[in-house]
């Protein structure tokens, strides 16, 4: 160790101690105090003998008149035991490097954090414990939680927005081609164009000329051409497929990162509307295709919740390995954690035709669970009901429950007396009181998350925890 003004290392230790021992407790407190922002020096009875702070605002924490009161009476109760153990003169008592972080209460205003690290001296009569402030590394540790949270939430809305519309190409009965403006090969396709321009294979990828007639490509090509350099819709007819249908074609430019593709939608000849819109007289694809093209796991079941149809990805999304394994179950064998959601979810459908957004947990057939959030639509044509399965984010936690007032709740509750038993019926009412506890703090604290927390009498870990339950980290007064 390089000496210090001619002192070595282990000469400085006991310079300092010697130091120590000429000054007066003020001035030790006061020479400390420079850089931590709470010293204390607390006698054998661990009692306040001295104590010093810059910031003022401590002494609504107990702190101004904390002279003569044990240490372990100025925080609250769950932090006694750590100034017990913080203070212990038991010589083989292990004590965390990082100090022992512990809350003043203070009513009316959310629990001081300070982190305490104590130092003791052979003779030295006092145990000097030295405090710094976390009340800023929490604000900011609470606005980076909040930001995830914000963040996660637009995240979800641009994932359920990017289903909507994905699912609306897919389903489409129109024939619809999305092109790359330079390249002029197909991006995507949805089940339409794949029907009308080829024999069920998929086209994405190929060039888009070779999916028309020899003598008619030059013209399409040069069309693109057009399309992708003008700002108005460029429409083409009279052209040929492979299978040498009469075709009649739309071109639509658009931007997507900053370069500029095409949209190409085709239909029969003679088949418009509107002079560009078109219609196609009976469907293109079938209920049980359709679900094999949707972006996203689906299920077609009947009213009672049998399964009928399922596409690829719910089979991935359960890991099962054959269709034979689903088509016949009930859909709540995926959903045993809450028994009454899917009863709860066909009930609502039926009713509404349509249920979007439907909180859940999923047990897959690996016994593994994950929060999925499913959208259902009920066939008035056949009465079967089509359920579109989306993943939350990991870790996620949503109450599955989630109408939009109270008199909704009560209702759907009278609704299920006689269908659920009443265990299940009492423990979904007080997750939705809970819910609604924790609305009614977070709006009479205009949001404070910690304050609320202390006005539910929970810890600011177990609100965190119940809010991303509850589906509520992105909630701000006012917005339920």
């Amino acid at each position: 160790m390089k000496p210090l003004n001619g002192h070595s290392g282990t000469e400085r230790f006991k310079l300092v101690a010697s130091l120590f021992q000429t000054l007066d407790l003020d001035t030790i407190g006061n020479l400390v105090g420079l850089g931590a922002d709470i010293v204390m020096l607390v006698d054998d009875h661990d009692v306040v003998a001295r104590i010093f702070f810059a910031d003022r605002s401590l002494e609504l924490y107990g702190l101004g008149s904390a002279v003569g009161k044990p240490l372990r009476s100025l925080v609250t109760m769950e932090s006694a035991q750590k100034i017990d153990s913080m203070l212990s003169r038991d010589p083989d008592h292990h004590h965390p490097a990082k100090g022992y972080q512990v809350n003043h209460r203070c009513d009316g205003k959310p629990d001081l954090p300070v982190v305490y690290t104590a130092h003791s001296g052979k003779d030295f009569p006092y145990t000097l414990v030295v405090g710094r402030d976390l009340r800023q590394q929490m604000q900011d540790q609470q606005r980076l939680v909040e930001t995830q949270m914000e963040l996660e939430a637009d995240y979800r809305e641009l994932q359920e927005a990017e289903t909507r519309y994905r699912t609306a190409f897919k389903v489409s009965a129109i024939p619809h081609l999305m092109l790359d403006g330079e390249k002029k090969i197909v991006l995507d396709a949805n089940a339409a164009a794949i029907s009308l321009l080829s024999n069920g294979n998929s086209i994405s990828g190929k060039a888009v000329r070779e999916l028309f007639h020899k003598q008619d490509r030059d013209r399409l090509i040069d069309s693109l051409g057009e399309a992708r350099h003008s700002g108005s819709t460029i429409q083409v007819d009279d052209l040929r497929g492979l299978k040498g249908d009469r075709l009649s074609a739309s071109l639509r430019s658009y931007r997507e990162n900053g370069v500029t593709n095409l949209i190409l939608s085709v239909w029969p000849a003679g088949d418009k509307q509107n002079g560009v819109a078109h219609r196609v007289e009976k469907p293109v694809i079938s209920s049980a295709v359709s679900l094999a093209d949707l972006p996203e796991a689906a299920l077609q079941t009947d009213q009672d919740g049998q399964v009928l149809a399922a596409n690829t990805l719910f089979l991935d999304l359960i890991h099962a390995p054959a269709l034979s394994q689903v088509v016949g179950r009930n859909v709540s064998s995926w959903f045993a954690k809450s028994a009454i959601d899917m009863r709860v979810l066909y009930a609502r459908v039926l009713d509404e035709r349509t249920v979007r957004s439907f909180s859940s947990i999923l047990t897959d057939n690996l016994s593994g669970e994950r929060s999925v959030s499913v959208s259902a639509r009920l066939n008035p044509d056949n009465g079967s009901v089509q359920l579109i399965i989306i993943p939350q984010g990991a870790g996620t936690e949503r109450i599955a429950l989630q109408p939009s007032n109270v008199p909704d709740q009560a209702e759907g509750f009278a609704n299920l007396v006689g269908k659920v038993p009443l265990k299940d019926l009492i423990r979904e009412s007080l997750d939705v009181i809970e819910k609604i506890c924790i609305e009614a703090a977070l709006d009479q604290t205009n949001n404070n998350r910690a304050y609320a927390a202390e006005i539910l009498g929970l810890s600011r870990q177990s609100l965190y925890i119940k809010l991303r339950r509850h589906g509520l980290e992105d909630y701000r007064p006012g917005t339920s």
